[in-house]
């Protein structure tokens, strides 16, 4: 009988020796009832916030890169590096209607886009403007605030703005949101360059359908510093050899044959030199090599500039373009709408005669068309 046992103890150890060699995993995890004292798991391996592939892409709380006064383009690749980051804002500057059609860049946003259009940023009525009646001008301060407090970022994030067709429209959006003293880039190229370079898209919401998140106040709103008033533009004029007053619109709205919406009059600016907008990007959007620019911009010298277009938004392109050069440069935000408003004897603008003596090729409409 001893015997037996003493071979029935051998036998369990033997078990209990060969089941520990064989498992090599971990004691098993207490039970949920007792979550509250247990270890936390390990942290996952660390993944990189600019691949689209990541699985954490966007949620890591890295800080944004760069000062505020630094340049403003950023390429398609410098934006993969930092995309994903908690503390970097894609904001898409998107048509509506261009997001309806499958597989378009419009319906390929920026993964975790805050998108916006038109409305959000441009209308009629901003007190700063020559007249509230002038359509095309930038909301006003308050209302920018509004609209960027409902994106999730603070007066500390880095906002990235991007066009997906109309590029000018993004850089309007990134010159508005540079004026309120928030740190800004804009995506050279656009959502093509962005799908080029691999970058992942996808996810978005519109920006002005969500809720305050954080409320962000303007940092800096130092309008003279972005932003030519009609006063500016016509000291300019008269000062030639200190001012350069740049039109980027097409061929018929420098001279004068095309008719545009939201003008009183056909015409330009008394010596302004004709730069269409388009000759600072390829045909994929993408801006020209930095010798090429300043090849294209030599005539400027060391004067400053006022870049205007018909409501400021193609100008807000070239204003990048020539800041990121260098250059001491204005937008004009009224551009020929509100000058041709000045001009007009529909505008009843006290120094219309003025303004009338600084413009060529001028045809008044008597009233908006």
């Amino acid at each position: 009988m001893k015997k037996l046992v003493s071979l029935l103890l051998i036998g369990l150890m033997v078990a209990v020796l060969v089941a520990g060699c064989g498992d090599d995993s971990p004691p098993p995890s207490p039970s949920s009832s007792d979550s509250s004292t247990s270890a936390p798991p390990p942290p996952p391996p660390p993944t990189n916030p600019g691949d689209p592939s990541s699985p954490d892409a966007g949620t890591n709380n890295d800080p944004a890169p760069g000062p505020a006064a630094g340049p403003i383009m950023i390429s398609a690749a410098e934006f993969r590096e930092i995309h994903g980051n908690d503390n970097v804002i894609p904001i898409g500057v998107i048509d509506p209607l261009q997001g309806l059609i499958p597989f378009s860049n419009a319906s390929n946003p920026v993964h975790g886009s805050m998108l916006v259009w038109t409305p959000d940023y441009s209308a009629g009525g901003n007190p700063e403007a020559l007249s509230t009646a002038i359509p095309t001008f930038r909301r006003t301060l308050q209302d920018m605030e509004n609209l960027i407090s409902k994106s999730g970022g603070t007066a500390d994030s880095l906002y990235v703005v991007y066009s997906s067709d109309s590029l000018a429209q993004g850089a309007r959006v990134a010159w508005q949101l540079r004026m309120l003293g928030l740190n800004v880039r804009f995506l050279d190229g656009g959502v093509a360059a962005w799908r080029s370079a691999n970058g992942r898209t996808g996810s978005s919401r519109r920006l002005n359908d969500e809720r305050v998140k954080n409320e962000v106040k303007a940092p800096s709103y130092d309008t003279a510093a972005y932003d030519a008033t009609i006063e500016v533009v016509i000291e300019a004029a008269q000062n030639p050899h200190e001012w350069v007053i740049i039109d980027v619109r097409n061929n018929g709205g420098y001279n004068g044959t095309e008719r545009m919406s939201n003008a009183y009059g056909t015409g330009r600016i008394k010596g302004a030199v004709h730069v269409e907008w388009t000759r600072a990007h390829d045909s994929n959007s993408l801006m020209h090599p930095e010798a090429e620019l300043r090849d294209l911009y030599g005539f400027i010298g060391d004067r400053k500039v006022i870049v205007y277009c018909q409501g400021g938004v193609r100008s807000a392109y070239t204003w990048i373009v020539l800041k990121d050069l260098g250059f001491d440069v204005l937008n004009y935000n009224g551009s020929w709408a509100e000058w041709s408003f000045a001009a007009s004897e529909f505008g009843d603008y006290h120094n219309r005669d003025l303004v009338v003596s600084l413009t060529e090729e001028w045809s008044d409409n008597r009233g908006s068309i």
